[in-house]
């Protein structure tokens, strides 16, 4: 594939996968897919079915629904049909409220729901059949979270999504670029071209300041911040880093009407990804041409890295991927030679790859902010010439040859982790 070309392609896959979530995203997806099949439906629902993959189950499993403060995907599903409006994408659940709440609790306490997941399914699945009289809908989301893949009505197909590899080029070209290739497109790729960005940047830093009030989730960030103010944590980069993302995961993992700008798809991906490098910036009076090109490295390096993982999989994506390329985009933005940006990231994945994920919740804070502040100190390791040696234990000759480990750890050594957990969970 020639330059341009592949300046295009990473340009499109970063806009596709960085759009506004209300909510943890596996909860939404079901939402999402339930208010698709509503409009096909044209009767009153009588019954609905629910089947997901294992980790969509795990990430729903336990995480607060949008403007309630309750949990689980039958109620997600029912929010979706009551409220919900298909045409607002991962903002699907905006608009739920006491009435359409206590609507759906009626519609779950009459037996009228069921959900349960696949042994074998695309990491990011659901299935959803909505029934009324004499007409039955069926809606598949496969692949991405907002990926409508078919709906059947009366067992006639009457919507099938393009799929991702006729939508464009398949996500082989990224596996056959490295480190170098995504650093060069960033700095040569049109300003103009990566504005929206901003967006992103000013979303998801409301969410922080939100979050930092204390009122939704763990409360982790606000208690962050207090040692803070107390004196009793330093307020350095690392550390603002870890507050403002705790703080946004907190208002998101807790219910919050918040919107957040994702990365490859996943709300804490994308705080992960973008508040860390922002924090850095501003510390450094980083001018925003150069902040924005660091995110768009950043964001590229996430997906590069879930490619090889999975979108969704036993270990946390924060820490293996979104915490990779923040590290990686903070490193350039200081002006880090190729070196030390792949330095950082493989400082990151020798110290952070193992964290589990066991599931989407209110302690999703703990670990993304772990995995903001290790990001901050990577890079300036990195820039101090401390970086890990290559070819011990899952580190390789090189970073891209660490990142295939690391997909081969969580494929392979960790496919039987998704099933202990759901075991655990349930």
């Amino acid at each position: 594939m020639v330059y341009e070309d592949r300046k295009s392609y990473l340009l499109n896959m970063v806009r596709e996968e960085t759009v506004p979530a209300i909510g943890c995203t596996e909860p939404v997806a079901v939402a999402y897919a339930a208010a698709v099949g509503k409009k096909y439906l044209n009767v009153p629902m009588e019954k609905m079915n629910i089947l997901v993959s294992k980790n969509i189950f795990k990430n729903g499993k336990s995480v607060i629904i949008p403007n309630t403060e309750e949990w689980g995907l039958d109620l997600a599903a029912v929010l979706g049909v009551v409220e919900g409006n298909s045409d607002d994408g991962l903002l699907v659940l905006k608009n739920v409220n006491q009435n359409s709440l206590h609507t759906a609790h009626r519609i779950i306490d009459e037996g009228r729901v069921t959900v349960n997941y696949l042994e074998e399914s695309p990491d990011v699945y659901v299935e959803v059949c909505l029934a009324g009289t004499n007409n039955k809908v069926e809606v598949i989301l496969k692949d991405s979270h907002n990926h409508i893949d078919k709906v059947i009505v009366n067992e006639t197909i009457v919507y099938e999504g393009k799929s991702k590899e006729n939508k464009r080029t398949s996500y082989s070209v990224l596996r056959e670029m490295n480190f170098k290739d995504i650093r060069e497109i960033a700095e040569e790729i049109p300003l103009k071209d990566i504005s929206f960005i901003e967006e992103g940047i000013a979303m998801n830093r409301k969410a922080a300041e939100n979050g930092i009030s204390g009122k939704k989730g763990l409360k982790l960030g606000a208690a962050l911040y207090k040692l803070q103010k107390d004196g009793k944590i330093y307020g350095d980069a690392s550390t603002k880093a870890r507050i403002l993302t705790a703080a946004s995961a907190d208002i998101r993992m807790g219910g919050g009407d918040c919107p957040i700008m994702t990365s490859a798809g996943s709300g804490n991906q994308g705080l992960g990804v973008i508040l860390p490098v922002m924090v850095v910036a501003e510390e450094n009076d980083i001018e925003k041409e150069k902040l924005l090109r660091a995110i768009f490295l950043a964001h590229v390096i996430n997906k590069y890295v879930k490619i090889y993982t999975g979108k969704l999989s036993a270990m946390c994506g924060c820490s293996i991927a979104a915490g990779i390329g923040a590290s990686a985009g903070i490193t350039w933005m200081l002006g880090g030679t190729d070196e030390e940006i792949s330095g950082a990231a493989q400082n990151m994945l020798s110290n952070l790859t193992g964290m589990i994920c066991d599931g989407a919740k209110e302690t999703c804070a703990f670990k993304l902010s772990t995995s903001a502040g290790e990001a901050v100190l990577s890079a300036y390791l990195a820039l101090e010439d401390i970086i890990v040696k290559p070819n011990i234990g899952i580190i390789g000759s090189s970073i891209e040859e660490t990142i295939k480990n690391v997909g081969i750890l969580c494929k392979d050594g960790l496919s039987y982790a998704d099933n202990i957990i759901v075991d655990i969970i349930q």
